[in-house]
C-alpha cells in the first residue's frame, strides 16, 4: 500500500535526489576537467563513480518516461512497480551522492622520461658506435656506479648520452633514468629541480639541504641511473641529493673532471675521421657524388670539410651555410678559412671558431649579427624567448640595425631567428618562439664579440673580477645576485646592455649612484620572473608579497636608455621613470608599484608598455594609458581590478588586455590559452555589457573588433548572437573565440540578419556553460565552412540542439 498511496511522494523524492546528484556530478566534472588541464590522471574510483552516475541517470530518465505513461486499467499495479523501481533508483543515487568524496582525486601524470628526446640529430660513426657500446657495456655490467664520458665540445656527447639513457630505459637496466644539464656555473637548486621533474617529485622544502634530503630519499627507492650532462667541475653529490646507491653517468669536456669525480670507467668520444666527416658534410650540404653540382664544385667542399677537423658541430654549421650556394661562394669560403689568422685558442677549437666565424661573417644583415651576439649574453643551455630578444634588440636601436615600428622589428627578429636556425647558429626548442645556443657556438660568439670591440662579460656567480679593460665592455649579464658588482666594478663607460636576474627571495638594494657611470646604457633588465604568459603563480605571489627593489636615483641619468625591464619586484615609487626621455619599451610585468606615473604620457618615443599581472596600488592605469597615444603595443592584466579598458590608441597594433573578475578555473583557462597561442591581439573580459558595442564612440568596440583572440564570460546586454549583434563584419580576423557562461547568447551566427561570411580564420572555438545556446548557427541548413577550425570544445551547453558546420 505504501508504494501505491505514496507514489507521488516517492517520485518527488526521486526528482529531488536526481537534481542533487546532477549538481554533484557537474562539480566532479569540473574537478576532472581541471585535473586533465594539469595533465593529471584521474583516479580509477572517480572514473568508476562517474560511470555509475551516468548509468543511474540514464535509468532514471527511462523511469521518468514510464511515470508520464502512468495511465490505463492497470494503473494501480503499474504504480506499485514504478514506485518500487523509483525507490531503488533513489537509494542508488543517494549512495552515489554520499560517496562523492574522493581522496586522492587525481595524480600527476608521469613524464615520458628519456623517450621525450628525439634521435634525429644522432650522428652514427665509428667513434659514436664505439663510445655507445662501451657505455652500454658498463651499464649492463653493473659493477661501477661512476662512469665518465668526455670529449670535445660540439662532438655530440649530449645526443649520445640521451641515446644511451633511452636504451638503458628500454632494456630496463634501471627502474628509472633521469637526466640533468649542469652547465659551467652549476646551480644546485636547478639541478635538483631537473631530477625531481623526472621523478615526478615535488620539492616543497625551502632550503637547498632540505631539498637534497628529500631527493636523496626518493632516489633510494628504486634503481636509478642519473645522467649529468655538461659537467665542468667536481660536484658535491650530497649537496645535490644524489645518494651513493645511484649509478651516475657524467658527460664532460675534460678528462680531468672524470678523474676528480673518481669515475671507475672513463669513455672518450673521438672526433670523426676524415671519411666520416666528409660523409656528414655531404649530407648536410646536400651534395650527391657525381652530380652536376658536385662536379662543378670539384674538391673544394672536401677541403672545407677537412678544415672542420672532424668536429660535428663545425661540419654541420659550415655545410648548412654553404648548401645550395654558387661555386664562387664555396671558393671564397675556403679562401677565408685558409687565410684566417691563428686564433688564441687550441688547434681544434681554432678550426671550429673559424668555421662559426665564417658563418657569422656570411650573415648579410647587421641585425642578424647583433641578434646572434645578443643570444650569447644568456646563460648556457638557456631557452631564449623571442619576446625578450625583440625587446632587447629594439632597445639597442640603430647600432643593432633595428629601426622602425615594433611590428617591423618583431617580424625582422622572427626572420632573423629562422636564418640563424637554418645556419645552425641557433637551435630550436620545443616551442617555436624559443631558441637555444650550443655551448661551443656561444663560446665562439663571445670570442667574436671580444674581437669586434663588443665584449660581453658574463661573470661567474662566485665573483666579478675587476679588469683593466672593463671600460670596453659593451654588454654584461649576471644570473645570480649573490655577488652583485659594486659601483667601482661597474665603471663601464661603453656599457650598452646590462641584465641582472635573480631567483632568490631577498630584496635588491642598489646604491643611489649605481648607474651614475653608465650614461651609454641602452638596455637594462632587472628581473626575478622569466617572460611567460602562465601567470597563475605570479597572481598568487602578488597576493602575498614581492621582494623589494627601490629604483636608484641615478637611473634618471640613463638618458640613452631605450629598453627597461623591471620584472617581479615591489618597486614602490617609480615616478623617476618619466625622466627617461628616449625610452621605447617599458616592461614592468609581474611587479607591484604605487601608481603608473602620469609622466610617462610625455615619453613621446614610448612604443611598448607591459604591465601584465601587475599590482598598481593607487591609481587607475587606464587614466594614464589613454593619454599615451604613441603606444604601439600594450599588455595589461591588473591584479584585483575589473576596470574596463576605456582607451583609444590610434597606433596600437598589438595588445593583450585582461579585465580581471575571473574565478580561479577561468584564470587557468586564460593562462593556458595565451601560453599556447602567444597572441598578437587578445581581449579577455568577464561580466561585460555588450550594449556598449552598439555605440560607435565606444573605445572598447575598437579593441573588440580588432581582436584575434577573444574570451568573454557572463556576457550581459541582451545580445542573442555574436554575429551580427556584436560584430556586423563577421569576425573574419578572429583566430580564437572562447565563450563561457554567456546565458543570453542563443547562437553564434544569426543568418536571418546577415549573409556575410563569418569566422573565416577561426582556429579555436570553446563554448562552456552556455545554458542559453540553442544552435551554433540559427539556420540548420546554413553551412559555415570553418575550414581552419582545429580545436573545438563544447561543454555543458544543455540546450544546444544543432551543430552544423
Amino acid at each position: 500500500a505504501r508504494y501505491v498511496f505514496g507514489f507521488n511522494q516517492i517520485v518527488r523524492g526521486l526528482y529531488d535526489q536526481k537534481d542533487e546528484l546532477i549538481v554533484t556530478q557537474k562539480s566532479v566534472k569540473e574537478r576532472m576537467k581541471e585535473a586533465r588541464r594539469k595533465t593529471e590522471i584521474i583516479e580509477e574510483a572517480v572514473e568508476r563513480w562517474m560511470n555509475d552516475v551516468n548509468n543511474v541517470l540514464k535509468d532514471v530518465e527511462k523511469l521518468e518516461e514510464k511515470t508520464k505513461d502512468n495511465k490505463g486499467c492497470y494503473r494501480v499495479t503499474f504504480q506499485y512497480f514504478l514506485a518500487k523501481e523509483a525507490e531503488n533508483s533513489t537509494k542508488r543515487m543517494k549512495n552515489l551522492y554520499i560517496s562523492c568524496i574522493f581522496e586522492p582525486f587525481s595524480r600527476r601524470t608521469e613524464l615520458p622520461g628519456m623517450k621525450y628526446f628525439s634521435s634525429k640529430n644522432f650522428v652514427y660513426s665509428k667513434s659514436t658506435e664505439h663510445a655507445y657500446n662501451k657505455l652500454m657495456e658498463a651499464l649492463k655490467d653493473g659493477k661501477c656506479n661512476m662512469i665518465g664520458f668526455h670529449g670535445m665540445g660540439g662532438s655530440g656527447k649530449t645526443t649520445l648520452v640521451k641515446e644511451v639513457g633511452k636504451k638503458a630505459e628500454e632494456l630496463q637496466l634501471f627502474d628509472k633514468v633521469v637526466m640533468a644539464v649542469v652547465s659551467h656555473n652549476p646551480e644546485v637548486t636547478n639541478i635538483q629541480g631537473q631530477i625531481a621533474d623526472s621523478l615526478d617529485l615535488i620539492l616543497r622544502e625551502e632550503t637547498t639541504i632540505g631539498r637534497a634530503q628529500r631527493l636523496s630519499t626518493s632516489l633510494q627507492v628504486e634503481r636509478t641511473l642519473v645522467i649529468l650532462d655538461d659537467v665542468w667541475e667536481n660536484l658535491d653529490f650530497e649537496a645535490i641529493g644524489i645518494p651513493p646507491c645511484c649509478t651516475v653517468l657524467l658527460a664532460t669536456r675534460g678528462r680531468d673532471v672524470c678523474v676528480s669525480m673518481n669515475c671507475q670507467i672513463t669513455v672518450e668520444l673521438s672526433l670523426l675521421d676524415e671519411e666520416e666527416a666528409w660523409t656528414l658534410f655531404k649530407r648536410c650540404a646536400d651534395i650527391i657524388d657525381d652530380s652536376p653540382y658536385a662536379l662543378k664544385l670539384k674538391n673544394v667542399p672536401r677541403k672545407i670539410a677537412k678544415k672542420c677537423k672532424g668536429l660535428p658541430i663545425a661540419i654541420v654549421t659550415m655545410a648548412s651555410m654553404l648548401r645550395g650556394k654558387k661555386v664562387e661562394e664555396w671558393e671564397l669560403a675556403l679562401l677565408r678559412l685558409e687565410e684566417s689568422q691563428e686564433l688564441d685558442v687550441e688547434e681544434v677549437l681554432s678550426s671550429c671558431y673559424a668555421c662559426i666565424k665564417l658563418s657569422y661573417d656570411n650573415l648579410t644583415k647587421q641585425v642578424s649579427k647583433n641578434l646572434f651576439l645578443l643570444c650569447s649574453i644568456f646563460p648556457e643551455d638557456y631557452e631564449i624567448n623571442m619576446e625578450d630578444l625583440v625587446r632587447y634588440i629594439k632597445g639597442l636601436g640603430p647600432s643593432a640595425g633595428t629601426i622602425g615600428t615594433m611590428e617591423k622589428v618583431r617580424r625582422e627578429t622572427q626572420v632573423t631567428m629562422n636564418i640563424l636556425k637554418d645556419s645552425y647558429l641557433l637551435q630550436p626548442c620545443g616551442k617555436q618562439e624559443f631558441v637555444k645556443m650550443h655551448d661551443l657556438v656561444r663560446d665562439a660568439a663571445l670570442w667574436i664579440a671580444s674581437k669586434e670591440g663588443k665584449a660581453i662579460k658574463i661573470p661567474a656567480k662566485t665573483s666579478v673580477a675587476v679588469e683593466e679593460n672593463v671600460k670596453e665592455i659593451a654588454a654584461m649579464s649576471l644570473w645570480s645576485m649573490e655577488n652583485l658588482p659594486s659601483i667601482d666594478q661597474l665603471q663601464c663607460s661603453a656599457l650598452k646592455t646590462l641584465l641582472l636576474h635573480s631567483t632568490d627571495e631577498s630584496s635588491l638594494q642598489l646604491p643611489k649612484e649605481y648607474f651614475g657611470k653608465m650614461q651609454m646604457l641602452e638596455v637594462l633588465g632587472i628581473t626575478k620572473f622569466y617572460y611567460t604568459w602562465r601567470n597563475l603563480y605570479t597572481l598568487r605571489y602578488l597576493s602575498s608579497s614581492l621582494s623589494i627593489f627601490a629604483v636608484p636615483q641615478s637611473m634618471e641619468r640613463l638618458t640613452m636608455l631605450r629598453t627597461l625591464c623591471l620584472r617581479g619586484y615591489d618597486l614602490g615609487d617609480i615616478s623617476i621613470l618619466a625622466s627617461l626621455t628616449r625610452l621605447e619599451i617599458l616592461d614592468l610585468r609581474s611587479s607591484s608599484f604605487d601608481e603608473l606615473p602620469q609622466g610617462i604620457t610625455t615619453l613621446q618615443k614610448l612604443r611598448l608598455l607591459d604591465i601584465y599581472t601587475c599590482r598598481i596600488k593607487k591609481n587607475n592605469p587606464y587614466e594614464v594609458i589613454r593619454k599615451c597615444t604613441q603606444l604601439e603595443e600594450l599588455y595589461i592584466w591588473r591584479v584585483e581590478d575589473d576596470s574596463l579598458p576605456i582607451i583609444s590608441l590610434p597606433r596600437l597594433h598589438r595588445y593583450v588586455i585582461v579585465c580581471d573578475k575571473f574565478r580561479e578555473n577561468c584564470r587557468f583557462l586564460i593562462d593556458a590559452y595565451l601560453e599556447d597561442h602567444v597572441p598578437s591581439r587578445a581581449l579577455c573580459i568577464d561580466q561585460f555589457d555588450a550594449s556598449a558595442l552598439i555605440h560607435d564612440s565606444s573605445s572598447i568596440k575598437d579593441l573588440f573588433l580588432r581582436s584575434e583572440h577573444l574570451y568573454m564570460g557572463h556576457l550581459r546586454g541582451g545580445c542573442k548572437s555574436i554575429v551580427p549583434h556584436m560584430d556586423q563584419g563577421g569576425m573574419n580576423e578572429m583566430i580564437g573565440l572562447i565563450l563561457e557562461s554567456c546565458s543570453e547568447i542563443e547562437c553564434l551566427l544569426d543568418t536571418t540578419n546577415t549573409n556575410l561570411p563569418a569566422f573565416f580564420e577561426l582556429v579555436t572555438l570553446k563554448l562552456i556553460w552556455m545554458n542559453g545556446l540553442k544552435r551554433v548557427f540559427n539556420d540548420p541548413s546554413f553551412q559555415c565552412p570553418l575550414e581552419k577550425l582545429q580545436d573545438l570544445q563544447i561543454e555543458y551547453c544543455t540546450q544546444l540542439s544543432s551543430i552544423s558546420f
